[in-house]
């Protein structure tokens, strides 16, 4: 009998029946892959007709959000992917390249990842895992916050927000000089370097050198497509004619799609049109001949990165790996509808005198060319607006997820989610925790809300019909709850005046329904205000209501 009873309790002592620990084997790998400036609909599994295979491939095993959000810009959507809080609380309420004197050294606007959140690599690590980064961080310039500093084991990474993607290390723009480090010391990158390949390369490096079966967390933040737009020249023709009906056309035959697809609903209209960007048939035969151009080689770079997309997980299948890996899909915001010249102390004069913009070079080394407004309002589609903007075109984004905790296969769900919920979902997946102090001081416990219950189909939806989710970017303000959303953007993006959509049926953001419902507008502003208050936001100018 005793021999009995030290055979029941023993296992219980080891592992107490209080907590779900798995062996190290046991519990998930997880791949994060995260695009940059890549829009809304331009993969095929989002209606669009550039070639992305392995990306649908990675949707046909899980689940498609069609109501995921990120944050306007680059920096302050990787800061809340990696601490599962608020921009504004995580250190970069504005771009560290944009911040004005009355926010510089305020809480939130320290223009890197600050010490208030902890990072997810950190807690992974922290839980036996390892830790893994290729590409673009922007998240500090300085040693102290180098992703080797915030839990990754091993990282190549460019500080910076872009650079040419060849091994030149060229400039982006005027003044902003790139800068590379591995493992937190100062490098630079090899001979034939090119961006998407070689951080593609380094993620399978850091993968097969295991010599262990710990799971592994996997950040992989490509460059692409953020201009200057490069490809190899064996990709420069890959997108060749499939654009010579100009943007407006591309915009209705993607909505066309994406209705087909149950990506929106079939009474979805497109956005309003950005003003003061030319409608195709207004352009010049040589205007056209040029963005048709720019579109094929943007065309390019996104089916470039797919092709590398597959290489990983192919490498991933043949160690045996990819079974138990969880592999997350996301841009980290809308499409880019800057021109190379509108960047910080840039001009027209600086591009032309410092490119090689022949058209015969374009999309080479050399070159510096950006998709233009005109094709990033058509990869928005069907919204209104793109990157810098709190218009759907800016923060909402496509979000595909696959592997174990993920219930769905083939699926396609509107339930609202956020670029915060990541962390706190990936933690609950690899039966982690979020600390509550860093070095003895507090920090702040993510805003995000874990999506494990509703990836295991045991809850409906993630967030609550009457919770609220807020935005803040350079003055301009959204909230949504439910359907609803409001906004508030300068002219001429918008009307300096808090504006209400119903999304639900208008997407687009045609509508402005805050005159029938003036007790609406009121919630959600008075939302909006108990969410700036909450995360700290410092506003440049107060605006007129």
């Amino acid at each position: 009998m005793r021999k009995i009873l030290i055979g029941i309790l023993l296992p219980l002592i080891i592992n107490p029946i209080f907590t779900n620990a798995a062996e190290p084997n046991e519990r998930p790998n997880i791949l994060l892959i995260a695009v940059d400036d890549m829009g809304y609909s331009d993969t095929s599994p989002f209606g669009g007709e550039i070639k992305t295979p392995n990306i649908e491939s990675i949707a046909k095993k899980g689940v498609k959000f069609t109501n995921f959000y990120t944050g306007p810009s680059c920096s302050a959507t990787r800061s809340m992917l990696l601490s599962g809080n608020d921009n504004h609380v995580a250190g970069l309420g504005n771009m560290y390249e944009l911040l004005s004197p009355n926010q510089k050294g305020k809480p939130g606007y320290e223009g890197h990842l600050n010490d208030r959140v902890v990072s997810i690599s950190s807690i992974l690590k922290e839980s036996n895992y390892h830790t893994y980064m290729a590409g673009k961080w922007h998240l500090g310039h300085a040693p102290e916050h180098d992703p080797s500093k915030r839990g990754f084991e091993r990282s190549f990474t460019l500080l910076q927000g872009g650079a040419s993607h060849f091994d030149d290390e060229w400039m982006m723009y005027a003044n902003y000089t790139p800068t590379y480090r591995e493992d937190g010391v100062r490098t630079h990158v090899p001979k034939g370097f090119f961006s998407t390949e070689f951080y593609s390369n380094q993620i399978v490096k850091y993968i097969n050198e295991q010599k262990d079966d710990k799971p592994f967390f996997a950040y992989l933040a490509f460059t692409a497509p953020h201009d200057p737009l490069h490809v190899p020249d064996e990709w420069l023709n890959h997108g060749k004619g499939n654009y010579n009906e100009g943007y407006n056309a591309l915009r209705k035959k993607r909505l066309a799609r994406m209705k087909e697809l149950n990506i929106v609903s079939q009474e979805t209209q497109l956005g309003t049109w950005v003003e003061g960007v030319p409608l195709w048939e207004e352009l010049s035969p040589e205007q056209k001949k040029q963005e048709i151009r720019q579109m094929e080689i943007y065309s390019a770079v996104v089916e470039n990165i797919d092709h590398h997309i597959g290489r990983v997980i192919d490498n991933l299948k043949s160690s045996g790996k990819y079974k138990n890996t969880i592999v997350i899909f996301i841009s980290d915001n809308g499409a880019n509808g800057l021109t190379m010249d509108q960047y910080p102390g840039t001009d027209k004069a600086w591009v032309e005198r410092n490119s090689d913009n022949q058209f015969s070079n374009l999309g080479k080394r050399g070159s510096r060319i950006a998709q233009g407004p005109g094709w990033a309002q058509a990869s928005s589609t069907p919204f209104r607006l793109f990157k810098h903007f709190l218009a759907e075109g800016g923060i909402r984004s496509p979000l595909i997820m696959s592997g174990p905790g993920v219930e769905f296969k083939d699926e396609t769900v509107n339930s609202m989610a956020h670029v915060m919920d990541l962390a706190p979902t990936l933690i609950q997946l690899a039966e982690a925790k979020y600390p509550n102090s860093l070095n003895g001081k507090p920090v702040k416990q993510p805003r995000g809300k874990s999506m494990v219950p509703f990836l295991a189909k045991k809850s409906s939806s993630i967030y609550k019909a009457d919770e609220a989710l807020g935005w803040e970017y350079n003055d301009r303000k959204s909230i949504r709850i439910g359907n609803h959303k409001a906004s508030w953007s300068d002219k001429p993006f918008g009307s300096e005046n808090w504006q209400v959509f119903d999304l639900n049926i208008d997407p687009g953001e045609t509508r402005d329904i805050s005159a029938k419902k003036p007790e609406l507008k009121e919630k959600l502003i008075s939302a909006y205000s108990k969410f700036a208050k909450d995360v700290g936001v410092v506003a440049l100018k107060a605006p007129s209501s």
